[in-house]
């Protein structure tokens, strides 16, 4: 199973300050995010580092 991030943890890696930034990245196709129960928003640790460039 491939761990999955929440937007504070992404925030965080990525130095964003602002929610709106990274919710302008997911719509951009920039980070894909994933949905799980109750509709929460998860996002793949793979494709953070691959947004990172590791």
């Amino acid at each position: 199973m491939e761990a999955l991030l929440t937007s504070k943890q992404v925030m965080r890696l990525l130095n964003i300050k602002s929610q709106t930034t990274l919710i302008k990245y997911e719509r951009e196709g920039l980070i894909k995010i994933e949905r799980r129960f109750g509709n929460q928003k998860r996002y793949n640790a793979k494709y953070i580092q691959r947004f990172l460039g590791n």
